[in-house]
């Protein structure tokens, strides 16, 4: 999976939450639909990205959630 469409996608994610939300929140929300709406394998594979310096380009909420979903998932 290409991680700059996962960063695309998950931007796109990102401004719709954080349009009327405080960071937090919109990392929240966020979050809440990776979780329900992406494929495992899509999650991990951004994750990877974050960790990996592959997605400097991701929304700053996004990037937490990212970071939410892998700290309760176990990812390092």
């Amino acid at each position: 999976m290409n991680p700059s469409h996962l960063v695309k996608m998950a931007n796109q994610i990102s401004d719709f939450f954080s349009a009327d939300c405080s960071e937090e929140e919109a990392a929240t929300e966020i979050a809440s639909h990776l979780q329900r709406f992406w494929a495992p394998a899509m999650r991990q594979r951004l994750a990877q990205a974050v960790e990996q310096g592959e997605a400097a380009e991701l929304r700053p909420a996004a990037c937490l959630a990212v970071q939410r979903l892998s700290a309760s998932s176990g990812q390092h």
